[in-house]
Formats: structure tokens, sequence, C-alpha cells
């Protein structure tokens, strides 16, 4: 909800209720990225979190960030509604609003996200100021998504390079990638 506060400069998100979810390390994983193909791209910028764990994950409260390697910026998004992940499951947020996303996004993080998308960076999936996972790259695909082709996904093999790949992945214009769902082995 957005509320505007008399004689202040702008609006201003309502605080979110303070919400802690006990989420192991690891039980997590960022297994796909996907950032601007252009200034017409209409099917947006998103990532992909995979639920390594054998029980349903609730992400309320958990907080992605999104930060340069050089640290010269960051963005924090925080998952202020229910998203229950059920377990070898993948749910994806995008920068959509939440009640206007597509069919493949499950979160629109569209609210929290306030810059240009980050090339050269990491995105760290935390919770109660507990980093659950971490991705770093330098550079995203300007066609198709960047993809972690191992499976099963995991946290750790998410930190090998070699690990991920570009897929190009477009069925019938709907969607690039593969939102969602399992990604496809790297070559």
């Amino acid at each position: 909800m957005i509320a505007c506060v008399p004689f202040a400069v702008g609006c201003v998100r309502d605080p979110a209720q303070a919400v802690c979810p006990d989420i192991a390390v690891g039980s997590l994983a960022v297994t796909e990225i996907r950032g601007s193909n252009g200034s017409t791209d209409t099917l947006g910028i998103w990532i992909e979190l995979y639920n390594t764990s054998a029980a349903t994950i609730d992400l309320e409260g958990i907080e992605v960030r999104f930060r340069k390697k050089d640290g010269s910026s960051e963005t924090d998004v925080l998952v202020r509604r229910s998203l229950p992940i059920a377990p070898k499951a993948y749910e994806t947020l995008g920068i959509f609003d939440d009640a206007m996303r597509p069919a493949y996004i499950d979160y629109g993080m569209g609210g929290d996200y306030h810059t240009t998308f980050l090339s050269a960076a990491a995105v760290d999936v935390e919770a109660c100021g507990v980093r659950i996972d971490r991705v770093t790259y330098d550079v995203l695909p300007t066609m198709g998504t960047y993809s972690l082709g191992a499976q099963p996904p995991t946290a750790d093999n998410n930190d090998l390079p070699a690990m991920w790949c570009t897929d190009a992945t477009n069925l019938a214009g709907t969607y690039p990638g593969t939102p969602q769902h399992a990604n496809l082995a790297c070559p």
C-alpha cells in the first residue's frame, strides 16, 4: 500500500509487518536471472528461486538484495505477502506491480525495486539478516536468461560459474527462459 504523508515531499510505502522466516542456509537457491532485453522489452526483469529442502517454505519476510560488485549501488526487495514454495519447486519474483504481474511471475517486486537493473552484481537472498544464498554475475545476456543448468539445483552449485549459461528459450514469445520450471542443462 502506498501512503501519502501530508506536507511530505512524496509518497512512501507503508512499513511492512516484521516477519522473520526461519529458513536454513542453502534451503533456497537462485536458479535463473533475466535482465532487461532492450527498451521495447515487455517480458520483464525477474529472478527465480528454487526450494532445495524437503519442506514448504513461506517466502514472506525474505529480503532479496541486488548489489553492484563494486559496492556503488544496492537495492533491496522485501517479500511482503505469503508466498509458499513447495519442496523442489520454483518461484519467480519480477519487477512488476504485484497485482498486475504476468502468469509466469509469482510475486511482483516492482513496488520495492527502485533502480536500473544492475550489471556486474550479486543477488543475495536473506532471512532475518542471514544470507541464505548468493549468486554473482558479470553480465546478463541480452537475449534469454542467465540460467543455472545443474540438476538438482543447489546453493553450492550455483556458486560455480561453469554451471551457468544463457538460456535463449522463448516459448512462442510468451515468456523468456524457463520461469517456474527446471532449467535446461548447460552445454
